[in-house]
């Protein structure tokens, strides 16, 4: 099984990142993907950017960076269910590499 963290920090790229899951399950479904939301990118939480993905592919992990909640204003009732917060997005990505995930970031 493939396991993969797709890092996003970047709000324009959120389309791409959500076509890379879906690309990357469609082609290896039984793998892994975990999706960290740091930086500017956080604010496509609460505005639904991700709600088709948490639908659709609900094995899929998203998680949301505090440190950059707490920097834009969103609190844990603002973000789509499904969201898991993480205390630093990028501790979270170095963890998850430490665990054999692959990083890609669009």
């Amino acid at each position: 099984m493939v396991k993969v963290v797709i890092h996003v920090d970047e709000a324009v790229k959120v389309q791409l990142a959500i076509g890379n899951v879906q690309n990357l399950l469609a082609a290896l479904p039984t793998s892994e993907v975990i999706v960290v939301v740091n930086g500017p990118a956080i604010t496509t939480l609460p505005a639904g950017a991700w709600a088709n993905l948490l639908k659709q592919l609900p094995q899929v992990e998203l998680d949301a960076c505090h440190n950059a909640m707490v920097s834009h204003q969103i609190t844990a009732t603002d973000l789509p269910a499904g969201v898991t917060v993480v205390a630093a997005g990028v501790v979270r990505i170095v963890e998850l590499q430490g665990q054999g995930f692959a990083y890609l970031k669009p």
